[in-house]
């Protein structure tokens, strides 16, 4: 315990130092600085989207800004960056890589979206940034890949790299509940099950009428799936990722 000063009374520093801080000017530069704060905090959770690991805020941000560029600036882009079938006159080698980053609407880009940052993020925790970003890009190639033999007409999207993830869960968490449509309670491994089997009937009902597809590209979900699914299960059976 420190001894008490004597000759120097503490209470009139005290009392300076408030009239100091109580200034108008004082207040002001507080008041200032608040808004600042809290402006950066705004941004902050803005570009952090939530919790979001770097890997999974910088997907989205890229695939926002090639949609906001393809739809209002370069809309030319659908063209050349779209994956078509191989025997299409528009298709070029880099589409299955390109297509990803595309998007047909803005419902569409906010589901694929929420689904990246609702799964992406526990699956990067999970098998790290490195597998993640392998996963995430294989499986889109395997999807352009799939719609390049077996789709017709131009496909965009990243649902195809989404559903690779989504195929991962099988080998780290098949328990793990998911609500199917928004609605209905499944497991993870189930609902990734029966996800692969529509999208490998309807896809081939699309074959015998475009039409029935109902302008969803099954084959490059399926494709995604597949591409998934044989990475995660190389991983597992080396032993290079934590599975149940």
């Amino acid at each position: 315990m420190k001894e008490r000063i004597e000759g120097y009374d503490f209470s009139l520093k005290k009392e300076k130092i408030r009239e100091i801080f109580n200034t108008p000017e004082h207040l002001e530069y507080s008041k200032k600085k608040k808004k600042v704060q809290k402006r950066r905090e705004t941004v902050y959770k803005f570009t952090s989207i939530g919790l979001s690991t770097n890997s999974v805020r910088n997907l989205i941000i890229v695939n926002v800004i090639c949609f906001i560029l393809s739809f209002y600036f370069l809309p030319s882009l659908f063209n050349n960056f779209s994956v078509y079938n191989i025997i299409d006159p528009n298709f070029r080698i880099w589409q299955p890589l390109t297509s990803m980053f595309l998007h047909g609407g803005l419902f569409h880009i906010l589901v694929n979206m929420f689904v990246l940052w609702q799964f992406g993020n526990q699956i990067e925790e999970v098998i790290g940034t490195k597998k993640f970003l392998q996963l995430y890009f294989i499986s889109g190639l395997i999807s352009g890949i799939f719609w390049m033999f077996l789709g017709t007409g131009p496909a965009v999207g990243a649902s195809g790299a989404l559903s690779g993830l989504l195929s991962a869960y099988i080998f780290i968490a098949p328990e793990t509940k998911v609500l199917a449509l928004f609605v209905f309670p499944m497991k993870m491994k189930s609902f990734i099950y029966g996800f692969a089997v529509l999208s490998l009937v309807f896809g081939l009902a699309s074959l015998v009428n475009p039409s029935y597809g109902f302008g969803i590209g099954h084959f490059a979900h399926l494709g995604g799936l597949v591409g998934g699914y044989i990475i995660s299960y190389y991983w597992k059976s080396k032993r290079l990722i934590p599975t149940f």
